[in-house]
């Protein structure tokens, strides 16, 4: 005679066993842990990758964090507050999760990102116009050994445009240029404490419809990171910033300018990204000061693939002559993550 099988709603224990290993399992794939590594101390992020020597973690100080697994002594997974798989407040889960194994990135792009992003605006109109831009940005950010939640980083940002309207009067097409400018900067800066840095920016580029042929600028500063949240970042700086101009009408303007700026980085959904950055610079003497305005909000597409929305503004209590104190500009552009 065959023995009975036994059915699992006999045994009292076997249907509270389940639900708990599904929490168990459910929790071990959120993101949120804690990482208590060897040295005594422990790291708080949402898990980005695993790979077979090493975890990515993003938190509050850093976007991806690499954390050598020989370095991890044990890890634990935290339920939040709300969640349907815990009642209670918030309460370590200690589940021991098989690392994912997956294929290592090459070392040389281990702390390196970039984005590089082409646009084009059309009109086509009684005035028809045509703006061609381009922006590429590449950064290099890594923790320091002594304290892998501070960092030295370098940005490096590249812009370029150019755009022409085009009118029909009396049979004859009258080409104006719109549009010619071109600049970059380049930033570096590196953690004092977890929230004071310095940094260091130079930057040099031209804007011919505003009649500077070129301007360069250098100057260092100490800031201070406001929000360090993982989907919140602000920053506030403060510093000098020497500026030279070379303009169209042969006149060249150098002095010391001071750099008042803050930035914002705030991740509304896992999709959109909402970056901000505003530079203020008043003269040394008071009597002229420049405004800087970016802001920009981003869609991903399809993994690296993204579509953005930006506003520029620059503003100059003294500009050229015959030429406008603010320039405006509104762009729309397709880019790619690397």
């Amino acid at each position: 005679m065959l023995p009975r099988r036994r059915n699992l709603s006999s045994c009292p224990y076997a249907f509270p066993a389940i639900i708990f290993l599904l929490c168990a399992v459910f929790s071990a794939s959120a993101e949120n842990v804690v990482l208590y590594l060897k040295s005594g101390d422990k790291i708080l992020g949402f898990v980005v990758s695993e790979y077979t020597n090493r975890v990515v973690l993003s938190n509050s100080w850093a976007k991806e964090l690499s954390v050598p697994l020989k370095e991890i002594e044990r890890r634990e997974i935290i339920a939040a507050v709300g969640t349907n798989y815990l009642a209670s407040s918030n309460v370590v889960v200690k589940v021991k999760v098989p690392l994912k194994p997956g294929a290592e990135p090459p070392r040389l792009f281990k702390h390196w990102k970039g984005d590089a992003e082409v646009g084009l605006d059309l009109s086509y109109a009684t005035v028809n116009q045509q703006t061609y831009h381009g922006h590429f940005l590449l950064s290099y950010e890594h923790p320091y050994s002594s304290d892998t939640n501070m960092f030295f980083r370098n940005t490096t940002d590249y812009t370029v445009q150019y755009g022409k309207t085009e009118q029909t009067v009396s049979n004859k097409t009258i080409t104006v240029k719109s549009s010619d400018l071109m600049g970059g900067s380049d930033k570096t800066s590196f953690d004092l404490s977890h929230r004071w840095y310095v940094y260091s920016l130079a930057g040099a580029g031209y804007d011919r419809i505003r009649d500077i042929d070129l301007q360069a600028e250098a100057g260092p500063g100490l800031g201070y990171h406001l929000l360090t949240r993982s989907n919140l970042t602000m920053n506030a700086e403060a510093g000098a910033n020497y500026q030279i101009q070379y303009r169209a009408d042969n006149t060249e303007i150098r002095d010391y300018f001071y750099r008042l700026a803050e930035d914002f980085n705030w991740k509304l959904t896992p999709r959109t990204m909402f970056t901000e950055k505003v530079e203020f610079f008043p003269r040394v003497n008071l009597s002229e000061y420049r405004v800087r305005l970016e802001a920009t909000l981003t869609y991903t597409l399809w993994r690296y693939v993204y579509l953005n929305l930006s506003v520029h503004d620059a503003y100059d209590t003294e500009p050229a002559d015959d030429t406008s104190a603010n320039e405006l500009l509104v762009h729309s552009a397709l880019g790619m993550k690397f």
